[in-house]
């Protein structure tokens, strides 16, 4: 029964009552009006449209009666008479229903009327006629216009019968939707109104509950403060209830917290100072045995060991928690060498790290020292495994002696340092970047010197080796591989010799691998002859699309035991330049043959693009790809991906070599894009020169520029 007592209980039940109260109002009258409305059509069907349908009735009796009675009188057929006994005898039913339905007054005065006046017409009229037309007699006039005339009136009755029923019904119709109508807007008008006390006291609920929380919670937050509570409403309920114990609690929480505030600012502030003295004691101590080692620290040539060395006895001496040293390398980047912090992410900060103050300090030769706040971006934050704490302030110093710039050394820490220590500091930052700049620069002669002794050695030994190489295949190979291939010829056209189908595809095969062998011979003897700084080249116009479908079906026997598709992409019109076809030929031959060497499955394209000034032949590939590490070498004189014994791809590694220097003769360029293991694609650039008469000239090829790559 507590909930009976319930300020808010009641109050909910009363808005819902209220509402029930409007709901109930409105279904009365409903209900009311529907009753009506199912009366109004009840009348309108069982009265007037059946007094309608009576009259109706009526009138087609009277046709039957007319019709039968002249049909007799004119023909003395008998038949006639049927429809007319029939309608007779209908007559007296449908009189006595439209007697029953229609209402006292005119309606009822208007059936009894016809009644009297159709019986008259049957006993008057109708009847003697028949009698006289039995008899072989005339009709009199007389009876004619008396018939007619009585006709006429009952159907001038019979219609306003009708009419003034049909009339009934439809003013009746009217009202009963005029009627549901009003009752539809009624009701809509309740339930607009129900809905409307229901959002509204519901509101006003929900804003009074809310209000109230809205403050208790303000309340606790504040008592989790510690904090005086706000003020508080006045309220006779269970909500009211609440406030007052919650403001009970939070006067006896400001006490006590108050009393143990005092004890412990006390403590506090002995336990401070006494920290104080000795932390200032024990950093004085720890700075003067930091430098010491320090300088003992410098006594090396050797990066690493000065780096480790140096960066530790720097970090103890500026009490840092965060201390790095950055030299350049080989190739201008400055990389951290060493580094020492408590949390080893704070190095890869945007401001401790390489792009960040230690580039800006080695460009400008300057030392910077900041405190955190005047940091555009926020210093890091260590986590020290309990917790993380925010470096305050930054160190760099420049490692560069002159214009020579060499690193940056930064130190951080997260105490408000550097307290009486910051020329100390200062001055054994700049000892160490003396002795890290000239550590630096000793190494980098060293590695000088090893690395132009290394690479002398081998551009010496490349040459002897290159040397040997091209006299040994001059003498050694092209004689008796001309030899073989002429046999294998005369074998195949000796009218003599009858071959069989196998011995004949043997010799082919010979041939045909031996031309490929004396082509690879003869790109080495063109090397040996671009290198000595000319090379034949033909001028003459050049289909060049169809040039490389020659290329491509000339090509097409290297792709046998391979799932290797050959695809061109030319356009069907010619396409011509001056330049050289057999060069271009040549060319296009050793791009087709590397791509499907390089290519175990998938495809190799051909394409062909023109612009006004220049044809890019591409032949792209699916195959192994190129390193980017091979890249630079590529177009080297005997360069190739794989070397040694246990290489998988055969090859003399001349062809890209000579198809670079014969691009150039051509006035063209040859270019390349790869990917490791996503294929390459080699595009050959050829100026788009008009049509003219084939010229002849000899143009001096210049050994090729470093730079580029692709396979060989």
């Amino acid at each position: 029964m507590r909930i009976l007592k319930s300020a808010l209980f009641w109050r909910i039940l009363l808005s819902s009552l209220l509402v029930v109260a409007v709901l109930g109002v409105g279904l009365y009258r409903g209900n009311a009006a529907h009753e009506e409305l199912e009366k109004q059509f009840e009348r309108l069907v069982q009265h007037d449209l059946k007094l309608a349908d009576d009259a109706e009735q009526l009138l087609r009796l009277m046709v039957d009666l007319e019709t039968g009675k002249r049909g007799f009188l004119l023909t003395n057929d008998r038949s006639y008479l049927a429809p007319y006994e029939q309608a007779r005898r209908d007559l007296e039913g449908v009189l006595t229903e439209a007697q029953d339905v229609a209402e006292n007054g005119m309606e009822d005065e208007r059936v009894a009327a016809f009644g009297r006046l159709v019986r008259e017409w049957i006993q008057n009229i109708s009847e003697p006629q028949i009698r006289e037309r039995s008899a072989g007699r005339g009709t009199d006039p007389k009876f004619v216009d008396e018939g007619k005339q009585q006709t006429d009136e009952m159907r001038g009755i019979l219609s306003d019968l009708r009419n003034h029923a049909l009339q009934a019904a439809d003013g009746r119709e009217q009202a009963a939707f005029e009627s549901a109508a009003a009752s539809q807007r009624a009701t809509r008008t309740v339930l607009l109104l129900a809905i409307i006390l229901a959002l509204g006291s519901g509101a006003w609920i929900a804003r009074d509950i809310a209000g109230t929380t809205g403050q208790l919670e303000e309340a606790l937050a504040a008592t989790g403060r510690l904090e005086p509570l706000p003020a508080m409403p006045a309220r006779h309920d269970e909500l009211g209830a609440v406030a007052r114990s919650l403001a009970k609690m939070n006067a006896l929480l400001l006490d006590k917290d108050t009393r143990l505030r005092a004890t412990l600012a006390d403590r506090e502030r002995a336990v401070a100072e006494l920290t104080r003295v000795n932390e200032d004691l024990a950093r004085r101590d720890a700075r003067a045995r930091a430098y010491a080692e320090f300088v003992r620290e410098l006594k090396t040539l050797d990066v690493r060991a000065l780096a480790a060395g140096g960066l530790q006895s720097l970090v103890r001496l500026a009490a840092a928690q965060v201390g790095a040293v950055y030299l350049l390398d080989e190739s201008g980047r400055l990389v951290p060498v060493q580094a020492s912090a408590a949390d080893g992410r704070a190095i890869d900060h945007g401001v401790l790290g390489a792009e960040g103050l230690p580039r800006s300090v080695m460009e400008r030769r300057e030392p910077l020292y900041l405190h955190g706040q005047a940091v555009a971006e926020p210093l890091p934050k260590l986590d020290l495994g309990i917790g993380a704490a925010s470096l305050r302030w930054v160190l760099a110093y420049p490692i560069a002696i002159g214009d020579e710039g060499a690193g940056a050394i930064v130190l951080a820490g997260m105490h408000e340092a550097i307290e009486g220590g910051a020329d100390s500091v200062g001055d054994a930052s700049r000892q160490l970047a003396v002795a890290l700049h000239n550590a630096w620069t000793h190494d980098r002669l060293r590695e000088k010197s090893v690395a132009l002794a290394e690479q002398g050695g081998r551009l010496a030994y490349a040459n002897k080796v290159k040397t040997e190489f091209l006299a040994s295949m001059s003498h050694e190979l092209r004689t008796p591989l001309s030899a073989i291939l002429g046999f294998a010829d005369l074998l195949m056209t000796s009218p003599k010799e009858q071959l069989s189908a196998r011995a004949r595809e043997s010799l082919e095969r010979i041939k045909r691998n031996g031309e490929h062998l004396l082509g690879l011979i003869n790109d080495v003897l063109d090397l040996a002859k671009a290198e000595s700084g000319r090379v034949e080249i033909r001028l003459g116009p050049v289909n060049i699309p169809q040039l490389a479908r020659a290329c491509l079906s000339e090509i097409d026997s290297l792709r046998s035991g391979k799932d290797v598709k050959l695809v061109i992409e030319a356009g069907e019109g010619p396409l011509e330049t001056v330049t050289d076809a057999q060069r271009v030929r040549q060319i296009l031959l050793n791009l087709l043959a590397n791509a499907i060497k390089f290519t175990d499955a998938g495809e190799v394209v051909l394409s062909v693009h023109a612009t006004t000034t220049e044809i890019r032949l591409a032949v792209r590939d699916t195959g192994i790809g190129i390193p980017a590490r091979a890249m630079k070498e590529l177009f080297q004189d005997f360069h190739q991906l794989e070397a040694g014994d246990g290489r998988r791809y055969e090859g003399t590694g001349v062809g890209l070599a000579l198809s670079r220097r014969l691009a150039h003769a051509l006035g063209g360029e040859i270019e390349v894009r790869s990917r490791e293991g996503h294929g390459s694609t080699f595009t050959l650039s050829l100026p788009r020169l008009p049509a003219h008469p084939a010229l002849e000239a000899s143009v001096p090829v210049l050994p090729p520029a470093s730079g580029g790559g692709a396979l060989s």
